[in-house]
């Protein structure tokens, strides 16, 4: 009995050599990255490098698969898996950006829970510019704080419906009484002010197309379910 105890003693000594003999040659040399678009390859490798342990291959990939939340701008979930002693690979799941707002030559990004995700340097196509908000401060990943609160629930409604739809918008502007104004290329489309914008931008999903190559003004601010009349105002040559 005391032969067996004394063999599984050490088979486990021997595991732990072995297992601590690994960790300590798993030195990390390189790590690959994919699916990010709003932060280069480099960027998301430096904001990685926080999690990183003592370069470890083994230690860091164990911390960032089982460790605490990554948190990095526009990453919403990681995959990261083990390629050998000295590589790992790092999928990157981004958030839905669904706005963001113009601030000192950039741009504050935030979700369809108006929760800060980043900041970008040049806008991005399909994503709307939101102007017409006063906020007081944007932390990253936490809800924008705004002086108008039911401004910024209008933007939050208008931005899930854009993107329910699978519109292209420019620009969504707010006016000093709250009427809203969208934009895109060469189209302005006046909403006007209302408490819910449903009805308005499931139609506009069928008006828009019947734009192409035209420039002019869509007048929505009368539009409803019981009174659906719009007016296309060509502009002036």
């Amino acid at each position: 009995m005391r032969k067996k105890i004394k063999i599984v003693i050490f088979m486990i000594v021997v595991l732990i050599i072995i297992a601590v003999g690994v960790v300590m040659v798993s030195k990390l040399e390189e790590v690959s990255v994919k699916g990010n678009t709003y932060y280069t390859d480099d960027k998301i490798k430096k904001e990685l490098k926080k999690y990183y342990v003592g370069g470890n291959t083994i230690l860091t990939y164990l911390r960032l698969k089982y460790g605490e939340e990554i948190r990095i701008p526009f990453v919403d979930e990681i995959e990261v898996d083990l390629e050998g002693f000295h590589n790992l690979t790092v999928a990157i799941t981004e958030k839905e950006v669904v706005g963001c707002l113009p601030y000192m030559g950039e741009f504050i990004c935030f979700d369809k829970d108006g929760i800060m995700v980043g900041s970008i340097t040049q806008k991005r196509e399909n994503v709307p510019i939101v102007k017409g908000i006063d906020y007081d401060e944007a932390v990253f990943n936490k809800p924008i704080s705004t002086k108008n609160t039911e401004v910024f629930d209008l933007t939050l409604n208008l931005t899930q419906l854009i993107k329910k739809y699978n519109l292209t918008v420019d620009k969504i502007e707010f006016e000093k009484n709250m009427a809203v104004r969208l934009y895109y290329k060469d189209i302005k489309i006046i909403l006007g002010k209302k408490k819910h914008f449903d009805t308005e931008i499931s139609n506009l999903a069928e008006l828009l197309p019947k734009t192409k190559g035209m420039k002019g003004t869509l007048h929505m601010e009368d539009f409803s379910e019981t009174r659906q009349r719009v007016i296309f105002e060509a502009d002036k040559l």
